[in-house]
């Protein structure tokens, strides 16, 4: 199962503290306090990648197609700031979470 081989990828980085399963998506839990959600869907090709701090999402990755505008779309990134930006991920976790984690590094130890 694909979530099980992202928990695994999960767990090679450092800011990894733990991961767990919550039904659709995999819950990493990074240093700091910060929690990534992430959910992939492979038979719809549908995901999101969440960065979360105290309840609130700091940043995240989707391709729910609702931002039309975006040259990139569907996929797209939801900046610190909340805007909306072009996203440079695949769709494929196994592939992004290389990117993923290197922008959450660098928000982290800002």
């Amino acid at each position: 199962m694909i979530l099980k081989k992202i928990a695994k990828k999960l767990l090679d980085y450092d800011i990894v503290v733990r991961v767990e399963f919550l039904r659709t998506k995999v819950r990493a839990y990074l240093v700091e306090g910060y929690i990534l959600d992430v959910y992939y869907n492979q038979t719809l090709g549908k995901y999101s990648y969440t960065l979360i701090k105290e309840g609130r999402r700091v940043i995240g990755w989707d391709n729910a197609p609702h931002h039309v505008k975006v040259e990139t779309y569907p996929h797209h990134f939801h900046d610190i700031d909340g805007s909306v930006k072009p996203s440079n991920l695949s769709g494929d976790p196994l592939k992004d979470l290389n990117k993923i984690i290197k922008t959450i590094s660098k928000i982290i130890t800002a």
